[in-house]
């Protein structure tokens, strides 16, 4: 078959169980419900089964909210997205959401169809040809290959699920030419079935031992939480309550613990008062974090004490500050590791006494007010009027770095969807998408910039399409903000950042969402009416331009 043409490989329409099947439903098995893109040409031998395999497609309007969209869906669920594109422009589409996922590091499966065996690099002028695809991807993610049949890519998603839990998790991405994705093929129903994928990772039990006796020693002990610390579940709050140690999360690590709880400092790791806050403690412990530029904004947090660092990857944990002790494992099981060690270390001696945080929340709250008091406003004035368990969908956008990070205080973990290292726009609404699929019972809110929602406008019409009771609160600055403001700090006049607007009220009703018109003084009142609206409604909010 590998002189088949591209029309042959697509045009046999006969039910069977190829390799799209044995792929999905090894997807299944690993409880995969859903899955995002767009049906094209070359991808239909992946669309034939699911239906049979009761997985829900969501169409996006374009494949970077499709990648996006398995994003939030992701966060929201914690399984990995899946995302399925035709070849050539829709898997290239789709690669923003796929650095999106291995920067901020999060599983991810993309599925595409590639040129039959023995079509690769021909340079033929074939439909949709691409030079060289997994090249392309595989720049981008963590692993990108072309498979050779039904049972190869099957064993790509058995390792894709152990790398997930067992690593620091990555994008994975498998082309599967289109005579394997369409050819009968050999396989059974237990080739498909999820395998069991261990117990996560300890720690040395000697090394954990001595991190307990370095904590308990400390009178200011500090907890940093990031992304990687979200496994260790309820024992992060338990740990921290034993040691009383406040807990201060990166944007990934947002709600490791309640936010409203007395020892969460929040996800303002970034902000100068934490820096000073941090270099004041005499034991660190660090939680799944990269510490890096994207989480500090090139603030020194060296504590004045020792650093202890739990990472699943071992290189990690000398990743841009290096540490007193490692303790190299899955946080799910090193943290409640620690827990009980500390408890053999401190047998017989009483509780900690309550330290006083207060001068450090008025400072953090002083500073996140003084960066764009107008956005922390309109934040303020949102969250009055939002549930506890709502989702947060941002975007690179000024009102959500400058305001939702620090007033949206999470009570759950990826309560706020948002990409803090690739900083990447047209994230936010896509994101809702997702979770609003992945999570129907939880309020779903979108709130972003004006320049970040042109982005991904289109989304609009898949969230009335599945009929998603989600807001959008477009908060319109007249352009690119943040951009304008870098030019004016380099003595640079405004150039290509101020934007014509459109109607954002029509706009919406020309997708079938509902619009509203809020200034300040009405948007609690307006976001409480959206949500009580049907369907998807976006919320237009002017603001000045100059914060």
């Amino acid at each position: 078959m590998s002189e088949q043409s591209t029309h042959d490989a697509i045009t046999q329409t006969e039910p069977r169980h190829n390799a799209g099947y044995a792929i999905l439903a090894t997807l299944r098995n690993y409880g995969i419900d859903t899955v995002f893109g767009i049906p094209g040409t070359h991808n239909l031998e992946f669309y034939r089964h699911l239906d049979e395999l009761q997985i829900k497609p969501v169409t996006t309007r374009h494949e970077q909210g499709a990648s996006y969209g398995a994003d939030g869906w992701s966060l929201t669920t914690g399984l990995p997205g899946v995302v399925i594109t035709t070849s050539g422009p829709g898997l290239l589409n789709s690669l923003s959401g796929a650095a999106t996922a291995y920067a901020e590091s999060r599983p991810m499966i993309i599925l595409s169809p590639g040129r039959p065996r023995g079509q690769e690099f021909r340079d033929i002028g074939a439909l949709h040809e691409t030079k060289n695809p997994t090249g392309a991807v595989g720049a981008i993610v963590g692993t990108s290959r072309r498979v050779n049949s039904a049972l190869e890519a099957v064993e790509m998603i058995h390792n894709a699920f152990v790398s997930f839990k067992h690593s620091r998790p990555r994008p994975v991405h498998i082309e599967v030419p289109l005579d394997v994705l369409e050819e009968q093929a050999e396989f059974t129903e237990a080739d498909l079935q999820a395998r069991p994928l261990g117990s996560p990772q300890p720690a040395p039990v000697d090394d954990v031992a001595r991190a307990a006796r370095m904590l308990a020693d400390a009178k200011k002990p500090l907890i940093v939480a990031g992304g990687g610390s979200l496994a260790a579940g309820e024992s992060l709050l338990e740990l921290a309550e034993m040691l009383e140690a406040p807990v201060i999360t990166s944007v990934n690590g947002k709600g490791a613990i309640p936010e409203k709880h007395r020892l969460s400092l929040g996800a303002d790791l970034r902000l100068t008062a934490a820096h000073e806050f941090c270099r004041e403690a005499d034991a660190m412990l660090i939680v799944g974090s990269k510490i890096g530029e994207a989480e500090l904004w090139d603030g020194d947090i060296h504590p004045n004490g020792p650093v202890i660092r739990v990472d699943i990857m071992r290189d990690q944990m000398l990743t841009n500050m290096t540490p007193d002790l490692e303790l190299p494992g899955n946080s799910a099981a090193v943290v409640p590791q620690l827990v009980a060690a500390l408890k053999v270390t401190t047998e017989g001696q009483a509780p900690r006494e309550e330290r006083n945080l207060q001068p450090i929340f008025d400072r953090l709250d002083d500073e996140g007010r003084s960066i764009a008091p107008e956005l922390a406003e309109l934040n303020e004035l949102i969250m009055e009027v939002l549930p506890d368990d709502t989702i947060i969908a941002g975007d690179s956008s000024q009102v959500t770095y400058m305001g939702t990070t620090t007033f949206y205080r999470a009570q759950k973990p990826n309560s706020l969807l948002y990409m803090a290292t690739y900083a990447t726009l047209g994230y936010g609404l896509p994101a809702a998408v997702g979770a609003k699929i992945a999570a129907p019972e939880r309020p779903v809110v979108c709130l972003l910039g004006d320049g970040a929602l042109m982005f991904a406008i289109q989304e609009l019409m898949t969230a009335v399409q599945e009929e998603l009771d989600i807001q959008v609160i477009c908060v319109d600055n007249g352009g690119y903000g943040e951009i304008r403001a870098n030019e004016e700090a380099r003595n640079i006049a405004p150039t290509a950042v101020d934007l014509k607007q459109p109607n954002w009220v029509k706009l919406a009703e020309g997708f079938g969402a509902t619009g509203f018109s809020a200034t300040m003084e009405t948007l609690g009142e307006t976001v409480r009416e959206a949500m009580g609206t049907k369907g998807p409604s976006l919320i237009h909010l002017t603001i000045g331009r100059d914060l």
